[in-house]
């Protein structure tokens, strides 16, 4: 596999993307702030449902990969072969070591602590011995591992109020996070459920 690194401005991040996807056989492309970690560096915040406040960083880096080399390198070709694209920079175009992709993903992911005594804990770690109550969650496809602030901060409000009323409505869910921690308080009757269908993006 191989990755093709590209520096882009703001008003070509979407055209560029689509045209690696869409056209090119890119496997996947990814975005990032090409200032991050930089006194440049511009955060974006959005709330969901909401338009973005402004369409990207001013200068990004986006991430194509390929299955093989020729690919990458016809695909950075005929970028840079196109009138639109005289601002675009190819960065680099490397192989992607082998790597043991599920051991790394578990990598990022430690039990996260709730409360001193309430714990959300991946299937591949021991619960601490603190613990008292244990949601096992492993990282997937849906929004809700406890790591995020939001998440975190329902489930201490949840478990902080020592008990719930008997219905419970967890709306827009993911992975069901919240739902469980209600139960795990004694709600009886929960409904879990989300806004919308999920979508497959390519």
């Amino acid at each position: 596999m191989f990755e093709l690194v590209l520096r882009a401005p703001a008003s070509l991040v979407e055209t560029v993307s689509d045209a690696l996807v869409d056209e090119l056989d890119a496997l996947s492309v990814s975005v990032e702030d090409a200032d991050a970690d930089t006194a440049s560096e511009r955060p974006l915040f959005g709330e969901p449902g909401m338009p973005a406040p402004q369409p990207g960083w001013e200068q990004s880096t986006l991430r194509a990969l390929f299955a093989d080399e020729a690919a990458a390198a016809q695909a950075a070709e005929l970028l840079q072969a196109q009138d639109w694209a005289a601002a675009l920079q190819v960065q680099a175009l490397q192989p992607v070591p082998e790597q043991d992709w599920v051991r790394l993903t578990q990598s990022q992911f430690a039990p996260v602590a709730i409360t001193p005594d309430f714990w959300v804990v991946p299937s591949w770690h021991e619960a601490p011995a603190a613990a008292r109550r244990v949601i096992r969650l492993d990282p997937g496809l849906a929004f809700g591992t406890g790591t995020h602030p939001t998440t975190r901060m329902c489930l201490r409000w949840i478990a902080q109020r020592g008990t719930v009323g008997p219905r419970v409505l967890d709306y827009g869910c993911g992975s069901g996070i919240l739902a469980i921690g209600a139960a795990l308080q004694g709600a009886k009757d929960i409904d879990a459920a989300r806004t919308r269908p999920r979508t497959r993006s390519r």
